[in-house]
Protein backbone atom coordinates (compact mmCIF):
# COMPACT_ATOMS: atom_id res chain seq x y z
CA UNK A 1 0.00 0.00 0.00
CA UNK A 2 1.14 3.18 -0.85
CA UNK A 3 2.02 6.22 1.76
CA UNK A 4 1.00 9.93 0.99
CA UNK A 5 4.89 10.64 0.98
CA UNK A 6 5.85 8.21 -1.41
CA UNK A 7 3.34 9.07 -4.38
CA UNK A 8 4.95 12.77 -4.99
CA UNK A 9 7.95 11.13 -5.16
CA UNK A 10 6.80 8.83 -7.84
CA UNK A 11 5.28 11.42 -9.63
CA UNK A 12 8.68 13.29 -9.75
CA UNK A 13 10.80 10.33 -10.81
CA UNK A 14 8.27 9.94 -13.30
CA UNK A 15 8.85 13.14 -14.48
CA UNK A 16 12.83 13.25 -14.33
CA UNK A 17 12.48 9.62 -16.54
CA UNK A 18 10.62 11.51 -19.26
CA UNK A 19 12.76 14.64 -19.16
CA UNK A 20 15.47 12.63 -19.25
CA UNK A 21 14.55 10.38 -22.37
CA UNK A 22 13.36 13.34 -23.86
CA UNK A 23 17.11 15.34 -23.46
CA UNK A 24 18.89 12.30 -24.71
CA UNK A 25 16.92 13.23 -27.94
CA UNK A 26 17.39 16.31 -28.09
CA UNK A 27 14.06 18.12 -26.95
CA UNK A 28 14.91 20.83 -25.62
CA UNK A 29 11.94 23.27 -24.29
CA UNK A 30 10.69 26.08 -26.06
CA UNK A 31 9.25 29.53 -24.58
CA UNK A 32 5.36 29.42 -24.24
CA UNK A 33 3.46 32.93 -25.41
CA UNK A 34 2.27 35.01 -22.27
CA UNK A 35 -1.54 34.33 -23.77
CA UNK A 36 -0.87 30.72 -23.20
CA UNK A 37 0.79 30.92 -20.03
CA UNK A 38 -2.08 33.10 -18.59
CA UNK A 39 -4.99 30.84 -20.00
CA UNK A 40 -2.85 27.33 -18.04
CA UNK A 41 -2.32 29.55 -14.88
CA UNK A 42 -5.97 30.34 -14.94
CA UNK A 43 -6.84 26.89 -14.84
CA UNK A 44 -4.48 25.53 -12.52
CA UNK A 45 -5.43 28.52 -10.21
CA UNK A 46 -9.32 27.28 -10.91
CA UNK A 47 -8.18 23.55 -10.09
CA UNK A 48 -6.37 24.87 -6.41
CA UNK A 49 -9.46 27.07 -5.88
CA UNK A 50 -12.02 23.96 -6.10
CA UNK A 51 -9.94 21.91 -4.25
CA UNK A 52 -9.64 24.62 -1.11
CA UNK A 53 -13.10 24.80 -1.19
CA UNK A 54 -13.87 21.35 -0.90
CA UNK A 55 -11.16 20.51 1.73
CA UNK A 56 -12.73 23.78 4.27
CA UNK A 57 -16.29 22.31 3.28
CA UNK A 58 -15.79 19.06 3.65
CA UNK A 59 -13.73 20.21 7.38
CA UNK A 60 -15.99 22.97 8.70
CA UNK A 61 -18.81 20.85 8.91
CA UNK A 62 -19.40 16.84 9.33
CA UNK A 63 -22.95 16.84 8.47
CA UNK A 64 -22.81 19.24 5.02
CA UNK A 65 -23.47 17.53 2.20
CA UNK A 66 -20.23 15.37 0.64
CA UNK A 67 -18.75 17.58 -1.35
CA UNK A 68 -16.73 15.86 -3.36
CA UNK A 69 -18.65 14.49 -6.22
CA UNK A 70 -19.28 18.48 -6.80
CA UNK A 71 -15.38 18.97 -6.55
CA UNK A 72 -15.10 15.96 -9.16
CA UNK A 73 -17.58 17.74 -11.57
CA UNK A 74 -16.25 21.36 -11.52
CA UNK A 75 -12.54 19.89 -12.35
CA UNK A 76 -13.77 18.34 -15.20
CA UNK A 77 -13.90 21.51 -17.56
CA UNK A 78 -10.66 22.86 -16.20
CA UNK A 79 -8.44 19.15 -17.00
CA UNK A 80 -10.51 19.71 -20.29
CA UNK A 81 -9.16 23.38 -20.55
CA UNK A 82 -5.47 22.33 -19.70
CA UNK A 83 -5.79 19.15 -22.40
CA UNK A 84 -6.78 21.60 -24.86
CA UNK A 85 -4.02 23.91 -24.14
CA UNK A 86 -1.24 21.22 -23.68
CA UNK A 87 2.44 22.68 -24.45
CA UNK A 88 3.69 21.76 -28.31
CA UNK A 89 7.37 20.70 -27.19
CA UNK A 90 7.52 16.98 -26.72
CA UNK A 91 8.85 17.17 -23.60
CA UNK A 92 6.93 19.26 -21.98
CA UNK A 93 3.80 18.00 -23.62
CA UNK A 94 4.40 14.20 -22.77
CA UNK A 95 5.16 15.28 -18.89
CA UNK A 96 1.95 17.84 -18.87
CA UNK A 97 -0.12 14.81 -20.14
CA UNK A 98 1.07 12.33 -17.50
CA UNK A 99 -0.09 14.40 -14.96
CA UNK A 100 -3.42 15.33 -17.05
CA UNK A 101 -3.54 11.72 -16.83
CA UNK A 102 -2.98 11.41 -13.21
CA UNK A 103 -5.71 13.90 -12.38
CA UNK A 104 -8.46 12.38 -14.54
CA UNK A 105 -7.62 8.62 -12.41
CA UNK A 106 -7.73 10.96 -9.30
CA UNK A 107 -11.11 12.20 -10.18
CA UNK A 108 -12.42 8.51 -10.81
CA UNK A 109 -11.54 8.02 -6.67
CA UNK A 110 -12.16 11.24 -5.87
CA UNK A 111 -16.00 10.88 -7.50
CA UNK A 112 -16.56 6.92 -6.87
CA UNK A 113 -14.25 6.14 -3.78
CA UNK A 114 -16.03 4.69 -0.96
CA UNK A 115 -13.79 5.37 1.72
CA UNK A 116 -12.79 9.37 3.07
CA UNK A 117 -9.37 8.34 3.29
CA UNK A 118 -9.11 7.30 -0.42
CA UNK A 119 -11.20 10.55 -1.47
CA UNK A 120 -8.81 12.78 0.59
CA UNK A 121 -5.80 10.73 -0.94
CA UNK A 122 -7.09 11.64 -4.00
CA UNK A 123 -7.41 15.19 -3.33
CA UNK A 124 -4.07 15.36 -2.42
CA UNK A 125 -3.24 13.54 -5.58
CA UNK A 126 -4.49 16.56 -7.66
CA UNK A 127 -2.62 19.52 -5.44
CA UNK A 128 0.23 17.46 -6.19
CA UNK A 129 -0.16 17.44 -9.53
CA UNK A 130 -1.45 20.93 -10.02
CA UNK A 131 1.99 21.86 -8.53
CA UNK A 132 4.16 19.73 -10.92
CA UNK A 133 2.59 20.97 -13.60
CA UNK A 134 2.95 24.70 -12.79
CA UNK A 135 6.86 23.06 -12.69
CA UNK A 136 6.18 22.04 -16.19
CA UNK A 137 4.89 25.81 -16.65
CA UNK A 138 7.87 26.86 -15.59
CA UNK A 139 10.14 24.88 -18.00
CA UNK A 140 8.68 27.00 -20.64
CA UNK A 141 9.09 30.57 -19.88
CA UNK A 142 6.03 30.65 -17.89
CA UNK A 143 6.22 32.65 -14.54
CA UNK A 144 5.38 31.36 -11.15
CA UNK A 145 4.84 34.21 -9.96
CA UNK A 146 2.00 36.00 -12.52
CA UNK A 147 1.97 39.90 -12.61
CA UNK A 148 -1.52 41.44 -10.94
CA UNK A 149 -3.94 43.84 -12.53
CA UNK A 150 -3.79 46.87 -10.63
Amino acid sequence: MMTKSLIPTLLLALAAGIATHARAAGDEPTALSPQACQALHQELDAVAAHVREARASGAAHADAPDPYPALAQALEAHLDALKAGLPTPATPRAQAGELLSDMRDALVLVRGATHLEARLLAVQRLEDDRRLYNRVLETLGCSATRPTAL
